[in-house]
């Protein structure tokens, strides 16, 4: 689901497989819950929007006209398309990435999938194609995150299950 916000004075949440842009002011975007997934955080600080992609997957072959925004691949060059007709510019993009971290079901099931770091490559290697660095990183581990993006700073705070928040 893709989401463009123009007004809204509350929290935006962004849900599984979900890309919301806005530049809103005093807005927050937020990803809760981030475990394997990643939470692509992308700011323009002349124009102030912000947008948020929660990426499930890795990659998507061909289109996915239901979600594009739940694989890394399709997440990325949407988020831009996105942001830039809010008024944001690829080349002003601020990105940071939160998220990737290893959740294991069972002690014997560990790195079996490595789906957090298969997500997190391949949205490393999209922003890459696209030629925009990467600003922060707040990424493995096996603890999951809550992710805010502050729209009227760019400023993004990621909180740890049992840890302080951290900005990145």
């Amino acid at each position: 689901m893709v989401t463009t916000m123009a007004s809204t004075t509350e929290s935006i949440v962004v849900g599984m497989g979900e890309l919301k842009v806005s530049r809103v002011s005093g807005g927050v975007l937020v990803c809760v819950g981030i475990g394997s997934c990643i939470a692509i955080c992308a700011y323009d600080p002349l124009t102030r929007v912000g947008g948020m992609a929660h990426v499930v997957l890795p990659r998507c072959e061909g289109k996915d006209g239901k979600n594009p925004a739940k694989y890394g691949n399709l997440a990325v060059p949407l988020l831009i398309e996105e942001m830039i007709k809010l008024g944001g510019a690829k080349s002003r993009l601020v990105v940071k990435l939160a998220g990737g971290a290893q959740m294991t079901l069972a002690s014997g099931v560990k790195n079996v999938f490595n789906t957090g770091e298969r997500n997190l490559a391949e949205v490393i290697a999209a922003l890459d194609k696209e030629g925009i660095p990467i600003t922060a990183t707040e990424t493995g581990g096996n603890k999951g995150r809550t992710v805010r993006l502050f729209l009227d700073t760019g400023k993004v705070l990621v909180t740890s299950v049992g840890q302080e928040p951290k900005e990145i």
